[in-house]
Parts: structure tokens; sequence; C-alpha cells
């Protein structure tokens, strides 16, 4: 089901160099990932996007701290968020998904990041 998505994403894509990445079918948008996990709020409550983040936030810190990668998908909610989107996903008009995450085991420890110094300023 993950790979009859990309066409629909190629025809909303926005910039060319995405719509030739997902047109092409050796390109896989959710890197062959066995599973994904589509986090969605009712859009009839308040807060949706701020809950469904740190529930996303929850499951990757949780899949991580079991040996697997996981990693948003970003580029795939406003496809997911379509009524095609939904449509594929079986969610009712009322979904408003904002988190497609990928889970799966990874096939290299990840790279270590290199982060800035945070910046704190104290207020009062």
């Amino acid at each position: 089901m993950l790979a009859t998505m990309a066409p629909g994403m190629a025809a909303g894509a926005r910039a060319e160099d995405f719509r030739v990445r997902l047109e092409n079918p050796e390109f896989q948008i959710f890197y062959h990932a066995p599973a994904l996990i589509v986090i969605s709020g009712n859009t009839a409550g308040s807060y949706i996007v701020e809950d469904c983040a740190l529930a996303a936030e929850n499951l990757m810190l949780t899949a991580y701290s079991m040996g697997l990668g996981s990693c948003w998908i970003g580029f795939a909610q406003s496809y997911l968020s379509s009524p095609a989107g939904k449509k594929t996903l079986g969610l009712p008009a009322s979904c408003m998904p904002v988190a497609p995450i990928i889970v799966g085991y990874p096939s290299a420890p990840p790279a270590v990041v290199p982060r800035k110094a945070p910046e704190v300023r104290w207020v009062g």
C-alpha cells in the first residue's frame, strides 16, 4: 500500500524535483519501511497538531528504545490530508492526518548529528 501513494503525492508536488523523484518507480518515499503509522486528530478538537506531535514524539522515542528506527515523513502530510489520501488510509473526512511516521529496523545506526550549544535567555 505504501508504494501506491507516491503517484498521488507526485500529482500534488509543487516543486519539480519532488515530482520527478516521486514519479520514478525506483524512489521510495517511505524507504521500504514495513510500517507507516499515521497519527491523526479529529478536526473538531482543539490543539490537534500539538497533541499529535506529542504523540509522535512519544512513539518515536519508544521505537528507539526498542531498537527500531523511525522517521516523520513530512512530505506525505499534504497528500494524506487530501480526500484521496484519506480514502487510501480509510480515514473519515473529519480526521486530520498530522504525523506520518515510518517504523522499522534500521540498516545501520543513525549518524551522530552535530548540535549547536543551546542559547538560554532568562526572563525576569
